[in-house]
């Protein structure tokens, strides 16, 4: 059965591919290193050559969909793909199961970013005995803070939801018995 955390697994493997250049040096550019974080690619391939079983899987996890465009044959159906040619970030669950996915695709006249639905925290839920939390607007944001390596060993960062404080966010933080700040970046 495909998952959302088996085909993360698939990107972060495409993001180590030879034919990956663009991704890699998009993410050297601003700064970030997926050896580092997790980050993978999405190519847009990951349904092809798949089951149709498989296929009615993605669909049903919301990473691809019917599409009407063209095809080159009447046998294969079109998809339209969740962050096709792009930068696959995942968001956990509180038992740190991948439950959605960020997604920057950096390789259009303008770049596009986008979740799969609303759930999840980037990077993790913080440990319980976090004692300051920032809050950064965006998962790229808040990768560049982990990169940055400046976190010292009771402080901890989470990525908004488009900027926005969501249900999620304020279980975090209701859940953090020794905080003692909140740190909220703007941008």
């Amino acid at each position: 059965m495909e998952s959302l955390e088996s085909l993360f697994r698939s990107f972060e493997t495409g993001i180590r591919s030879a034919k990956a250049v663009k991704p890699r040096e998009y993410l050297k550019n601003i700064g970030l290193e997926y050896s580092d974080l997790r980050i993978g690619f999405n190519s847009g391939q990951f349904h092809h050559r798949k089951t149709l079983k498989s296929k009615d899987q993605f669909e049903k996890l919301g990473v691809i969909t019917k599409s009407d465009a063209g095809v080159r044959d009447d046998s294969f159906t079109a998809y339209t793909v969740f962050g096709r040619y792009g930068l696959i970030f995942p968001l956990l669950s509180q038992d740190n199961s991948i439950v959605n996915y960020y997604a920057l695709r950096f390789d259009l006249d303008e770049q596009k970013e986008q979740y799969l639905n609303s759930e999840g925290i980037y990077p993790a839920y913080p440990h319980p005995l976090t004692k300051k939390l920032y809050l950064a607007p965006t998962v790229i944001d808040c990768a560049s803070l982990i990169q940055s390596r400046i976190l010292d060993q009771r402080e901890a960062v989470i990525a908004l939801h488009d900027g926005e404080l969501l249900e999620q966010h304020l279980e975090v933080i209701r859940s953090l018995y020794e905080l003692e700040e909140i740190i909220i970046f703007k941008r």
